[in-house]
């Protein structure tokens, strides 16, 4: 028999798959589109004019950042703007938490289990494109997975705390703004870390993001940069749970 709060998350989880099945097409192009034009743009175009000492190509640089790049924004985005329009608008969390015999721990965490899965969806988005058009790119599956699953945590988190929130529209267009630009032009997806003055770079790699890019990087299974992006996914998720209920119980 399987336990009530694992139930209750399923709930949650599989009304949001029911919702992301029926518009599939729209999320697999909405995956595509950034990161085929940068990869075309920046990785093909100003790439064939850029030459990192010591590295492989600039487009195979620049790959595993855009795969990175690409599950953040795809969980931040998705479920910040999902907890607000379920919130504001439809009422659904109210109905949810507070008619409904779930809990919000639990509510969360069927939000988390669907952010996984659109995380490797966006994920398959881009990898196969690639796979398919250049052969030769290789990648441990393992790390990928890995970094995924830490990112699709800490980012859907940090997606379902900005989305229940924040009350007015332009308040989470701005925040969205401030949270995915920095990190897509600033966390090592185009340049080398190292490129940054130490203070700096220090700030950077804080991030969650610039360790999984890093790791996935260098190859093979890199543990410590596993176990940092892992236990900041952690503490996310428990803060996460804590903004959920403190906005959803009043």
């Amino acid at each position: 028999m399987i336990p009530r709060p694992i139930l209750a998350s399923l709930v949650t989880f599989e009304r949001e798959i029911r919702d992301y099945r029926k518009n599939i097409f729209y999320f697999a192009l909405r995956n595509l589109i950034q990161p085929v034009f940068f990869v075309l743009v920046i990785g093909v175009g100003l790439g064939s004019f850029v030459n990192l000492p010591g590295r492989e190509s600039y487009l195979s640089f620049m790959l595993p950042g855009i795969l990175m790049m690409s599950v953040v924004q795809v969980c931040y985005q998705h479920f910040s703007s999902e907890i607000w329009m379920s919130k504001n608008h439809e009422g659904y969390l109210e109905l949810l938490t507070m008619t409904a015999p779930i809990k919000p721990r639990e509510a969360v965490a069927g939000y988390l289990l669907t952010g996984i899965v659109v995380a490797f969806f966006a994920v398959l988005c881009f990898l196969l494109p690639v796979w398919l058009l250049l052969p030769g790119f290789a990648i441990s599956l393992s790390a990928l997975m890995l970094f995924t699953i830490g990112l699709a945590l800490f980012f859907t988190s940090a997606g379902i705390a900005v989305g229940v929130s924040v009350l007015d529209p332009h308040t989470l267009t701005t925040v969205g703004i401030f949270i995915t630009m920095p990190l897509t032009y600033l966390c090592g997806v185009f340049v080398p870390v190292e490129m940054y003055p130490p203070p700096f770079r220090l700030m950077i790699e804080v991030i969650p993001l610039t360790p999984a890019i890093e790791g996935l990087r260098e190859g093979g299974l890199p543990i410590a940069e596993i176990i940092y992006v892992w236990c900041a996914a952690a503490l996310a998720v428990v803060a996460a749970i804590k903004v959920f209920e403190r906005n959803m119980h009043p």
